[in-house]
């Protein structure tokens, strides 16, 4: 009955909230400091996302980075990876499109934390993204990664091993990193129906991609606007 009444009334119940994301296994890639090789291996995610929450969940590197400060000071740069320019091109163009949609939406209807995860999101995609032009046969490679890395300069080893091609990020010359460096890619639909990030493993042949490097590599200015 009270139910009823509070129904006709347009009190209505309130939104269940979104649930924790879920632990997802997948395979990514390490970049080890002290110079052993690339190699492949399992990681699992964790919600504890500190400033990237706009992920929701990000792999757990913690046994690679000691300390609570390593944990504490990590970064992520993106890369888009295609074998064809104009297919490049086309995406981010198809991401601002999104993006834009996405601000407007937020702007007036989201929470201050959905609208930080959205600013963050044009970051990545406009202001860190760097695309590079691949050769066909790493064509099981294409898509889109994060490198995740840590800025602990006093804990951490400087690692001089990541390929230039890696390190690249904007307009600046090199990144550098401190520490072991991890690489994952994300799923075809990067954020699933709460906005969570999806992954996918990575193919063995992207440890190929690492030392070849792309044919062409360059960042996409296509504008931005909005929350900024």
């Amino acid at each position: 009955m009270f139910a009823s009444i509070k129904s006709s009334l347009g009190w209505g119940e309130a939104p269940a909230p979104a649930p924790a994301p879920s632990p997802v296994t997948i395979l990514g890639v390490r970049i080890p400091a002290d110079g052993t090789p690339a190699h492949l291996l399992t990681l699992t995610t964790t919600n504890d996302c500190g400033l990237l929450t706009f992920l929701h969940r990000v792999p757990d590197t913690r046994r690679y980075w000691p300390g609570k400060e390593s944990w504490a000071y990590r970064d992520l740069n993106r890369l888009d990876c295609q074998c064809d320019e104009n297919v490049a091109r086309s995406r981010h163009l198809q991401q601002k499109e999104h993006s834009d949609q996405e601000a407007d939406m937020r702007q007036n209807s989201g929470s201050e934390e959905e609208q930080m995860n959205v600013r963050q999101r044009k970051r990545q995609l406009f202001l860190e993204q760097q695309h590079h032009l691949l050769p066909q046969r790493y064509s099981s490679c294409i898509g889109a990664y994060y490198v995740f890395y840590s800025f602990d300069l006093d804990h951490l080893p400087l690692n001089t091993f990541v390929p230039h091609w890696i390190g690249k990020v904007g307009d600046r010359t090199q990144q550098q990193y401190w520490g072991d460096v991890f690489v994952v890619k994300m799923g075809p639909q990067e954020h699933g129906p709460y906005g969570w990030a999806t992954y996918e493993d990575i193919t063995p042949e992207f440890l190929k991609l690492l030392v070849a490097g792309p044919l062409k590599s360059w960042r996409e200015d296509v504008g931005f606007r909005g929350l900024w």
